[in-house]
C-alpha cells in the first residue's frame, strides 16, 4: 500500500516529519516498508508559454515554436500537431534529464538550433499518450519549475499491510492510524453530491441470488458522461500511489478505492441487458472475457455480476470485456458490493487472477462503507465527465446482519494487567474511541463480562470477569475491523495505541519450577548433533509436495499411501499433497545444488510426515529422520584421494548415530524398495524392531530427476531411535586375563547373507566369543558358482581365568558344527 503524504494530510494534520510518522506506524504494528521521494525526476524541466509557431523552413512536419521559459524566449523545433500561440506545456531545457535517461542539449535539427524540447505526457513518464504535448493550465507562469507547478513531488510511504487490517488498505484508513496514535482528528471526505432526473430505480433493477457470498449491492446510475483523461490532479495522485491513470470514470473508480478501501467498478450502461444486474454463480457452459483480454472458463463455485444475458463481470475480481467503459460509453452504472472473503480467494485463486479489489475482498471490505464510496464517486465522476447523477442509489441488503457493529465486553484492570502499565477506565474509552469506536459503561446486572456479538453470528461466549476486574466498557466495533472478534483483540488495540515502546520490560512472574527437556526432547537433540557431527547440513524443506512424486517413488504403491494425503485447497498443484516420506525434500533440494554446481550434498532432515488413517481421522504424523549423500564425501587433497559417498558411508553414519544414543543392537536386512537400487538396499533393525532403510538411490529416480551421479539416502523412524536409545552405556568388564584369537572362514551359498552368518556364530560360541568381526569375502577361485567365502575374526576369552586352547577349539568346533547344520556351510 502506497500512502502520498500530501493525500494523506487531507484527512489528518501531519505534525511528524516522514522519518518519525514511519517509525510510529511501524511501531504500533503497521509496518512501514519503505519512505520514497516521488515528482524529483523532472529536475531541470520547466514551464513554458508559446508565443509563436512558424513551419520549419526544411520540413514539413516540422515547426519552429518561439517559447517564453520566463525571462527569456527560446527557439525549440517540435513536430507535435497540437502546437499552438498561447499554449502552456512542459518544456525540458538544455542539461536537464527525462525520466526515460536521455540527456536534453541543444541540437541542430535540419539546419534549426533547437534549445530545449516541448514534451508529451509519455516523455514526463505520466502515461503512454504521445500524440501530442502536454497542455497545462493556462494560470501557470513561464519558468516555474514543472514539478512545482504541478505539485508533483511528494512522499510516499510503502505499507506492509498485514492480512488481518483491510482497513489499512486506504488512505482514510491509515489516516485513522495515524490520528489515534498522534492524538489527532480524522477528517472525512466531505462533498454535496447533486441528484437530478429520474430515480435509478426506474431503470435499474437489482437480484441477488447468492445472499450468503453478496450480501450487500449498491448501485448508482450517471449518464450524460464524457469519456476522456482526468484533471491532473487525480492522474497525480493515482501515479504516486502507483496505479496507471486510464479515463476519468475508471481513474474515479481507482481513486475512491485507494482513498476509502471499497472497490468500484463501472459498467456501460447500454451494453447491460434491460439494466438488470443479477448476482449468481455459474451455469453449465458460461464462459466470461475479462478485461485483461483473457476468455475464462468459469467454475461452478465462481460468482458472477450477470445481466440478462449471462456474465458479465467475476465478482470482486475484474469485470468484462463485453460491458468495459469505452470512448463512446455515455451512461455508466456504477458497482459498489460487498462480497465475501473466502469465496473471492478461491475465485481469484482457481483464475490466476489479482487485483487491486481482490487483494481487498479477500482481506475483508466494510459492508457499511458501499452506499458512502458509492455517492463519493458518483460525485467525483460528475465532476471530471460531466454528466447527471440520476437521484437514489439502488441498495440491496440481503444480509442485513453483516450491517451490525460487533459488541464486546473490555475489563479494564484485567486489560492493564495483560499489558503491563496502569491503566484507566477513562484512558482506555479514549484510546478505543480515538479508533472510531463507541464505548460505554457496562451494564452487566451481576453477571459476568461477555463477548457478545452481533445477531445473526456465533453465539456469545462468556468471559469469566473474576475478582479485580475492575470497571467494564462496553465497545461496539466498527464494521471496517472484522478483525477485533474478542475481548484481548481489544486488549492488543490499547497496547498499539499506548505505544509498545512505552511498555516496559519487564520477567513474567512464574514459579519456582525450573524448565527441563523431556527424554524424547533430549534426545532428538542429540541425534541433530551427532548428523552435523557427521558432516551433515541440516535441512528444512517443504512439508508440501506434488502428486508425481507417489508414481516417481512407488508406481505400484506397495509402500507408499496410495491415496496421499491431498490440500483441499492448494496454492498450486506444485504443492498439493502433504508428504507421507522425507525423500522428495530430500531429493529436492540435491538436485537444487546439483544445478548450480555443488555437486557434494550431505544433508538431513528432523521432520514431521503425514500419514491418511480413516476418512474424516486426522492422519498420523509420525517424526522421521532422513538422510542423503551424493558426490564425494571427502574431497581430493594434497595427501589422499577422494571419497565417494556411497552406501557405506552412509551405513557408517547409521552405526555413530546407533553409538552416539547407545543402541544395543544396530543391524540391517536385505530388502527391496521401488526407489532403492535392487541389491543395494536394506532395512534398519534396532534391537530387532524395524526402524527404517538405507539404500542407493534406483537409477529410475535418479534419471527422473537428473541426478547423474545417484545418491544414497536413509530414513529412520525418531520414535524407535528414541525406543531404542539407552541412556547410560552397557558395561563391560575388563578382561585381566589373556585372550585367543581365531580366524574362522567359511564358505555358503550365495543367497545365505553375512547377519545370518554372524548370529549362528554368536549362538554357538557361548559366553566365552566376546567379538565376532567380518574381515573378508571372497568368490571365484576355486568356489564353486553360486558360493562366496567369509572370513571372521573371532576374540574368545574368560573374565575369571586364562582360557585354554583346548577350550577355544572346542568352541571353534561347535561353531563350525552348527554353520553346517543351520547353513550348509563347510569350512575353506
Amino acid at each position: 500500500m502506497r500512502v502520498p503524504l500530501k493525500w494523506l494530510s487531507e484527512y489528518v494534520d501531519l505534525s511528524l516529519d516522514p522519518g518519525e510518522l514511519a517509525e510510529l506506524l511501524t511501531a504500533s504494528g503497521t509496518s512501514v516498508e519503505g519512505v520514497e521521494k516521488v515528482g524529483g525526476e523532472w529536475r531541470g524541466c520547466v514551464v513554458g508559454r508559446i508565443l509563436e509557431v512558424s513551419p520549419h523552413p526544411s520540413a514539413d512536419r516540422l515547426s519552429v515554436c518561439r517559447v517564453d521559459v520566463g525571462g527569456a524566449a527560446r527557439d525549440i523545433v517540435c513536430g507535435a500537431p497540437n502546437v499552438r500561440p498561447g499554449m502552456v506545456s512542459p518544456v525540458a531545457l538544455p542539461g536537464s534529464k527525462l525520466p526515460d535517461g536521455r540527456n536534453i542539449g541543444e541540437a541542430e535539427i535540419r539546419g534549426v538550433v533547437s534549445s530545449g524540447m516541448l514534451l508529451s505526457e509519455r516523455e514526463l513518464g505520466i502515461s503512454d499518450d504521445a500524440a501530442g504535448i502536454m497542455e497545462l493550465d493556462e494560470a501557470l507562469q513561464p519558468g516555474m519549475d514543472l514539478a512545482e507547478a504541478l505539485e508533483a513531488e511528494d512522499t510516499v510511504l510503502v505499507l506492509e499491510i498485514t492480512p488481518n487490517r483491510p482497513d489499512c488498505l486506504s488512505v482514510l484508513g491509515v489516516a485513522r492510524e495515524v490520528a489515534a496514535l498522534t492524538g489527532r482528528r480524522v477528517r472525512r471526505p466531505r462533498f454535496e453530491l447533486l441528484e437530478e432526473g429520474e430515480p435509478a430505480a426506474s431503470e435499474v433493477k437489482v437480484e441477488i441470488l447468492e445472499a450468503d457470498r453478496c450480501p450487500r449491492y449498491v448501485a448508482r446510475l450517471i449518464e450524460g458522461v464524457s469519456i476522456g483523461p482526468s484533471p491532473w490532479w487525480l492522474r497525480n495522485r493515482l501515479r504516486a500511489a502507483g496505479m496507471r491513470p486510464i479515463n476519468n470514470v475508471v481513474d474515479v473508480t481507482n481513486y475512491v478505492m485507494l482513498e476509502l478501501g471499497q472497490p468500484l467498478h463501472a459498467f456501460d450502461f447500454h451494453l447491460l441487458r434491460d439494466g438488470h444486474i443479477i448476482v449468481r454463480c455459474r451455469r453449465d457452459g458460461e464462459r466470461l472475457t475479462t478485461l485483461d483480454g483473457v476468455e475464462r472458463d468459469l467454475h461452478p463455485d465462481d460468482l458472477l455480476i450477470c445481466d440478462p444475458g449471462g456474465p458479465v463481470a467475476l465478482a470482486g475480481v475484474m469485470g468484462g470485456e463485453n460491458t468495459e467503459v469505452n470512448p463512446g460509453t455515455v451512461k455508466v452504472l456504477l458497482e459498489s458490493a460487498h462480497f465475501s472473503a473466502p469465496g473471492i480467494m478461491l475465485t481469484s485463486r482457481r483464475h490466476d487472477l489479482s487485483s487491486e479489489a481482490s487483494y481487498r475482498f479477500e482481506r475483508g471490505v466494510d459492508p457499511a462503507g458501499c452506499l458512502f464510496a458509492a455517492d463519493r464517486a458518483a460525485f467525483l465522476i460528475r465532476e471530471t465527465a460531466g454528466g447527471r447523477v440520476r437521484r437514489g442509489a439502488v441498495d440491496v441488503v440481503a444480509k442485513p446482519e453483516v450491517l451490525l457493529p460487533r459488541e464486546l465486553s473490555l475489563r479494564v484492570e484485567r486489560a492493564a494487567r495483560l499489558i503491563g502499565i496502569t491503566l484507566s477506565a477513562s484512558e482506555a474509552r479514549g484510546m478505543l474511541e480515538s479508533l472510531e469506536m463507541e464505548v460505554s459503561p457496562a451494564v452487566m446486572g451481576g453477571e459476568s463480562p461477555a463477548d457478545v456479538v452481533g445477531e445473526g453470528s456465533a453465539p456469545p461466549r462468556v468471559v469469566a470477569g473474576g475478582e479485580g476486574d475492575g470497571e467494564v466498557l462496553r465497545v461496539k466495533v466498527p464494521t471496517f475491523r472484522p478483525d477485533l472478534e474478542r475481548e484481548i483483540d481489544l486488549v492488543e488495540e490499547l497496547a498499539r495505541v499506548y505505544g509498545y515502546h512505552r511498555i516496559p520490560a519487564t520477567l513474567p512472574r512464574t514459579s519456582n519450577n525450573v524448565g527441563f527437556l523431556t527424554r524424547e526432547q533430549g534426545l532428538r537433540r542429540e541425534i541433530a548433533r551427532v548428523m552435523v557431527g557427521c558432516g551433515l547440513h541440516e535441512a528444512i524443506t517443504w512439508a508440501f509436495i506434488p502428486s508425481w512424486w507417489m508414481d516417481l517413488l512407488d508406481p505400484g504403491g506397495k509402500l507408499l499411501p496410495e491415496r496421499p494425503l491431498r490440500l483441499r485447497n492448494p496454492l498450486s498443484e506444485e504443492a498439493s499433497v502433504m508428504r507421507p516420506t522425507l525423500i522428495p525434500g530430500l531429493l529436492e533440494a540435491a538436485r537444487f545444488n546439483i544445478n548450480r554446481r555443488i555437486p557434494d550434498v550431505h544433508i538431513f532432515e528432523m521432520g514431521r510426515v503425514f500419514l491418511p488413517l480413516g476418512e474424516g481421522d486426522l492422519p498420523h504424523e509420525p517424526l522421521l529422520l532422513g538422510c542423503l549423500v551424493c558426490g564425494r564425501w571427502v574431497p581430493k587433497g594434497w595427501d589422499q584421494e577422494a571419497v565417494e559417498a556411497d552406501f557405506f558411508v552412509l551405513k557408517g553414519i547409521l552405526e555413530t548415530l546407533a553409538r552416539a544414543l547407545h543402541v544395543e543392537d544396530c543391524s540391517l536386512r536385505r530388502e527391496e524398495y521401488p526407489f532403492l537400487h535392487p541389491g543395494r538396499s536394506a532395512k534398519v533393525l534396532l534391537n530387532g524392531e524395524e526402524a527404517g532403510f538405507l539404500g542407493t538411490l534406483h537409477p529410475r529416480v535418479a534419471e527422473a530427476l537428473d541426478l547423474p551421479g545417484g545418491a544414497e539416502i536413509m530414513e529412520l523412524d525418531v520414535c524407535t531411535l528414541v525406543k531404542a536409545a539407552r541412556e547410560v552405556p552397557p558395561y563391560r568388564e575388563i578382561p585381566r586375563f589373556p585372550a585367543v584369537n581365531v580366524d574362522l572362514a567359511v564358505v555358503v551359498r550365495e543367497e545365505v547373507e553375512a547377519w545370518e552368518v554372524e548370529g549362528v556364530i554368536r549362538e554357538a560360541g557361548g559366553e566365552l566369543l566376546r567379538e565376532v568381526r567380518l574381515f573378508d569375502l571372497y568368490r571365484g577361485g576355486q568356489l564353486a558358482e553360486g558360493e562366496k567365502s567369509l572370513a571372521y575374526n573371532l576374540v574368545f576369552y574368560a573374565l575369571d581365568r586364562t582360557l585354554r586352547d583346548e577350550e577355544a577349539r572346542r568352541a571353534v568346533e561347535g561353531i563350525v558344527r552348527a554353520l553346517g547344520e543351520k547353513l550348509g556351510a563347510r569350512l575353506r
